[in-house]
């Protein structure tokens, strides 16, 4: 059972032991640690990374599929009692999913927090300013994605100033008997933007300096600051961002010819943020890779029924249909398709989840032109951009609709953590596994606090419900 972190003062993986992701992090330094170099505020750096690739509802675990699960778009063929409960939306706050994403998202928090006030007493060189903006970014996404999960997206609410509508924010250093109160989502997502906004400012300097994967660069926490805007409603801001990105970001979008290895490399034209996953630090059985395919747990394969894959199986002209592969689940009658988006580079444990993707912030851009202007043309372009880009023989459209955008999620982002995300914070309902319906406003589209959290702090205000 993982220990919860609400005590967010605490250290507990500073990972100061290697400059290279590749290498072995030491995750007990505690309290006594130093960051009196250059190279020591390296090794922070690197721990965050280490400590959101290896465990349980994570990026490259289960959250990584998260938002394709409690859709009917996925099902699962064999139920290992691994993921259903996502499905199946039965997660209460005594289950340990919640507990993970709780526990290792805010002790990440918390190591951030150590390694910048440790920070403050180094020369404020170049590179320190990059790895101060590296640990600004993580904290952004770490608190944008626990609000993904245990609050409800902003536009989907008629109140984002309501008394315990956000999160418990950690924006610094605090005592070992630190019990928080939950923020407003206005002032969550507050918090989230002026981090994007900081980490951007110290990675400028090196705007132009070629991407590394596993790191933020200036583009990456833009990006991510577009989404984040996007998901409060603030769309003008997140069209700025995103023609930013668009515009400057030297990143391009695959073509037919480079789309199906794109998903077996690192790096690749496309992927704005990436997590490095290796062979030594990986989810194991519990990885996007094992989800998706009929030798692992098969708790993760589309839905025959479901939007995706008729287009996909239908449309041939598309590349994406080259992205699922049919398979026999031993023990199951018949076959199975699944996701190939995570084929393994040394095994299937091994695939680098992509945070954000330039076709991503494409597609923020045309959300934002609808929402924001009701511009049905421009947000077109937008759309026309990626699908020329996936579809031989594509002709332009004119215009688009939020349906449309919504369509385009699917068809691009399945099994990337999108799909029920988009259409809540566009008030729109979805159907489960089951076969509910699930409202934009439902609690059950968030997540019960770890139970272990009130426990400690009876004040902490629960999820509705729970």
């Amino acid at each position: 059972m993982k220990k919860i972190y609400l005590v967010l003062g605490l250290v507990a993986g500073l990972s100061l032991s290697s400059c290279s992701l590749d290498s072995e992090p030491s995750t007990s330094l505690g309290e006594g640690v130093a960051i009196t170099t250059e190279s020591d505020l390296q090794y922070a750096v690197n721990g965050i990374g280490y400590l959101m690739s290896e465990d349980r509802m994570l990026y490259g675990s289960e959250f990584g599929l998260y938002a394709d699960l409690l859709t009917n778009e996925f099902k699962y063929v064999d139920d290992y009692g691994q993921s259903t409960a996502i499905a199946r939306y039965t997660l209460t706050k005594f289950d340990e999913l919640p507990e993970y994403a709780y526990a290792d998202m805010y002790g990440a928090i918390a190591n951030c927090n150590k390694a910048l006030e440790l920070s403050e007493a180094l020369e404020q060189t170049e590179t320190v300013d990059k790895l101060r903006g590296q640990l600004y970014a993580w904290r952004a996404l770490l608190h944008f994605d626990l609000a993904r999960l245990f609050a409800h997206i902003p536009t989907a609410v008629d109140d984002v100033n309501a008394a315990n509508s956000g999160i418990v924010l950690s924006d610094h250093v605090v005592a070992p008997d630190f019990k928080g109160d939950r923020a407003t989502l206005a002032q969550t997502y507050k918090q989230i933007t002026d981090d994007f906004t900081q980490a951007m400012n110290l990675l400028e300097a090196s705007k132009d300096e070629k991407k590394e994967t596993g790191y933020f660069n200036y583009y990456a926490a833009l990006a991510l600051r577009a989404r984040a805007n996007l998901y409060a409603g603030k769309y003008a801001e997140a069209l700025a961002d995103a023609k930013e990105v668009i515009k400057d970001g030297g990143y391009e979008l695959y073509t037919p010819s480079n789309y199906v290895k794109a998903w077996e490399q690192e790096g690749t034209s496309e992927s704005i943020f990436e997590l490095l996953i290796t062979a030594n630090y990986n989810a194991q059985r519990n990885s996007l890779g094992y989800y998706t395919d009929a030798s692992g747990y098969p708790e993760a394969a589309l839905d025959e029924d479901g939007n995706i894959l008729t287009y996909l199986k239908a449309t041939p002209a598309d590349i994406r249909s080259k992205m699922i592969k049919e398979q026999a689940v031993k023990g199951v009658a018949g076959t199975h398709f699944f996701p190939a988006k995570y084929p393994g580079r040394e095994g299937l444990y091994v695939n680098n989840p992509k945070i954000i993707r330039l076709s991503e912030v494409y597609l923020i851009a045309a959300e934002a032109e609808l929402k924001g202007n009701n511009d049905g043309a421009k947000a077109a372009f937008y759309i026309n951009e990626i699908e020329k880009n996936r579809v031989t023989g594509y002709t332009d459209v004119a215009t688009v609709t939020i349906d449309d955008v919504i369509a385009e999620y699917e068809k691009e982002f399945f099994a990337e953590n999108q799909i029920a995300f988009a259409y809540w914070r566009n008030k729109k309902s979805i159907t489960n596994q089951v076969n509910n319906v699930i409202s934009y406003d439902d609690n059950q589209t968030i997540l019960p606090i770890p139970q272990r959290e009130i426990d400690f702090y009876p004040g902490l205000v629960q999820n509705t419900g729970y």
